[in-house]
């Protein structure tokens, strides 16, 4: 008998211990390699970026038309919150979470920007890694801007990081002073290096030219090249932090036509770049665009979608492996802790800003019997849509109710379709919804709004702001066709640029609709925005057309802000504001305890007209300087090369004789 011999269970226990020491070693060896850099004997990892874009403050679900016509809900932050966590719970430690810019503006909630920071909060809340700054994070200008990103900092809650790599801010400008703070404080910075699954990803933003030319009241901020800007901030994160991926948040878009398509261009030009999330155009792609290595994905707009791009990364980059939008509908389940908050911001918005109106988010103040749609379809070609007949009237109307017995007829009131930022929909119209239509914006008053400006333009002037949306809308810029009240006109498009719009009538104070007179000075009501654009016209025609806006006398404007409308020269009358009065306006009926807007607005009522025509007598007949400088450039060319084909044949029957 062996006396040393161990009991079974002692053995048993040692044996336990020796198996647990050796899975614990392999999987020590395991761990150690999915922490390593990537090498080519390594195997591939894999990524889950989980992005949206163009939030747009829209922290509650919102209404769309689906193809049959009928209302859909779709988005709300709690359910997408809710997805996101279902994505992380299906991915662990393998996944991000980004946003490509305008997290902010769109709804009564971003009446609080500048004093609660909602948007990153709540963002902070879902588990935002970073986002970027789009055009419409300026619209307060840099000092709103900055008080927002201060409060942020005060609320002692999580928040995203922000990158802005070609954010330009001026070396000397008081305006933007705050923001240098701000910036430097928060901080936002050209880029971050985040690290999941062992790969370090290299993030950074930029502001492409369309949305730098849609971002005016940033200034003295500007915005530099997105291609320079994305080849400097490559070469950082490739030798300098050795990142394995780089994820470009882009607030450039893509468009149809391709040299308008900035991420594609971006994508050509900076190669190095995995990953684009495509802002600012709103774009849903049901697939990547690839272009050489680089993916570019986007996902909508205000939250509809829940982008999901699973790429697998070894050392010749990203490979995509798999990728979905989650549609965010109405049957998704809501995050609870989520929900209550907005709710409790809801409170706010009723206590700090819409009790000044005497209103509150939820209240109804008109009801429709039909769909008022939003003119989203107008940037793709002119069409007259009643919501924007209806806007424009109520701006008009809300002119003469604000100024009372102080007030001088309105000729025109206008609104390009990228201000119209939503649709009114068949049923109850609440204040929340009024505002979505028109919600952007602040005025000198610093209250969130745009309000409404009144200057004066000749007849001539009149024309050729018609003539942005004949030629400057589709040439350069979609978003700038436009909605009119209190004149038809009618335009040729193929006549020559700057010189389309073929016949004009301008309503009088009787509403008649008169022939327009070059010399007389007729007044423009338009929105803040769309005043302070005036001087793109020139600049987009190559200073071929120019408006000035004037007072009642024919003086210059220094600033269009002296014509902005004040309710009985009070406080500021606000363009939403404007929308909801005359809403309130019409009567109500006796199946209807609310009023009801008119039948008419339920289609276009025929503002403008385009008859094509190829006929000379319609291509040059009351042109103006463009088109007869055009036709006598192209007469004397013609005369030129019959000259010169005269001297030639005249020289070789010289040669021959």
């Amino acid at each position: 008998m062996i006396k040393d011999k161990l009991p079974i269970g002692r053995s048993i226990a040692l044996a336990s211990i020796g198996l647990a020491l050796i899975a614990g070693l392999i999987c020590a060896v395991r761990a150690n390699a999915q922490s390593s850099p990537l090498t080519g004997t390594l195997s591939a990892k894999e990524l889950v970026i989980l992005f949206t874009h163009d939030l747009h403050s829209y922290f509650l679900p919102h209404t769309i038309l689906a193809q049959d016509g009928s209302p859909l809900q779709q988005g709300g932050y709690a359910k997408l919150a809710h997805v996101i966590d279902e994505q992380r719970r299906n991915h662990p430690r393998r996944t991000l979470l980004l946003d490509a810019g305008d997290f902010s503006m769109g709804t009564l909630f971003h009446t609080q920007f500048m004093t609660e920071a909602l948007e990153l909060r709540l963002m902070g809340k879902m588990g935002y890694d970073a986002t970027t700054l789009g055009n419409h994070d300026f619209d307060f200008h840099p000092w709103g801007l900055a008080a927002m990103l201060s409060s942020a900092m005060t609320k002692g809650e999580k928040r995203p990081a922000i990158v802005a790599s070609n954010a330009v801010l001026s070396k000397n400008d008081s305006r933007d002073a705050m923001l240098k703070k701000a910036f430097a404080d928060y901080p936002v910075r050209p880029y971050i290096v985040l690290e999941r699954n062992g790969l370090r990803i290299g993030v950074f933003g930029v502001i492409g030219r369309d949305a730098a030319h849609d971002a005016p009241f940033a200034r003295p901020v500007a915005f530099s090249d997105a291609v320079e800007a994305g080849q400097q901030m490559v070469e950082l994160l490739k030798n300098r932090e050795k990142v394995d991926i780089i994820v470009c948040l882009s607030h450039s878009g893509t468009s149809p036509i391709r040299k308008r398509s900035e991420d594609e261009m971006l994508a050509r030009a900076v190669p190095q770049i995995d990953v684009i999330i495509s802002g600012h155009t709103h774009t849903v792609l049901p697939e990547p665009i690839v272009i050489g290595k680089t993916l570019i994905v986007a996902a909508g707009s205000y939250g509809s979608y829940l982008g999901v791009l699973n790429i697998r990364c070894d050392e010749n980059g990203a490979k995509l492996v798999s990728y979905e939008l989650k549609n965010i509908s109405a049957d998704v389940d809501e995050d609870r802790r989520i929900a209550a908050d907005i709710a409790n911001y809801k409170n706010m918005v009723n206590r700090n800003f819409l009790a000044r109106y005497g209103m509150t988010y939820d209240e109804v103040i008109a009801e429709s019997t039909f769909h008022l749609e939003s003119t989203k379809k107008s940037v793709d070609y002119p069409w007259e849509a009643p919501l924007g007949d209806l806007i424009t009237d109520a701006y008009r109307a809300a002119v003469k109710w604000a100024e009372a017995d102080q007030y001088r007829h309105v000729h025109c009131a206008l609104v390009p379709v990228g201000n119209i930022r939503d649709g009114l929909f068949k049923g109850k119209i609440t204040v929340a919804d009024v505002f979505e239509v028109l919600s952007l914006g602040i005025g000198p008053d610093k209250i969130p709004g745009y309000p409404l400006v009144c200057f004066y333009v000749s007849g001539k002037e009149l024309k050729d702001i018609l003539e942005v949306h004949t030629t400057i809308a589709p040439l350069k810029k979609k978003d700038a066709y436009l909605q009119v009240s209190g004149v038809k006109f009618t335009y040729n498009p193929h006549r020559m640029w700057f010189d389309r719009v073929t016949s004009v009538a301008v309503e009088d104070e009787n509403e008649t609709y008169r022939p327009l007179e070059k010399n007389k000075l007729y007044r423009v009501c338009a929105n803040l925005y769309t005043a302070s654009m005036i001087d793109y016209v020139g600049s987009a025609s190559h200073g071929l057309i120019k408006i000035e806006p004037k007072d009642r006398q024919g003086n210059l404007l220094k600033d269009v802000k002296q014509g902005i409308v004040h309710i009985r020269n009070s406080t500021e009358l606000k363009e939403w504001q404007a929308l909801a009065w005359y809403l309130r306006s019409f009567g109500t009926t006796s199946t209807s305890e609310v009023p009801r807007i008119p039948e008419k607005y339920s289609r276009p009522l025929g503002r403008y007209f385009a008859r094509t025509s190829l006929n000379p007598v319609d291509l040059f007949c009351g042109g103006n300087w463009i088109t007869h400088g055009v036709l006598a450039l192209t007469i004397f060319a013609l005369l030129m090369l019959g000259c010169l084909a005269h001297l030639a044949v005249r020289k070789m029957r010289k040669k021959d004789n």
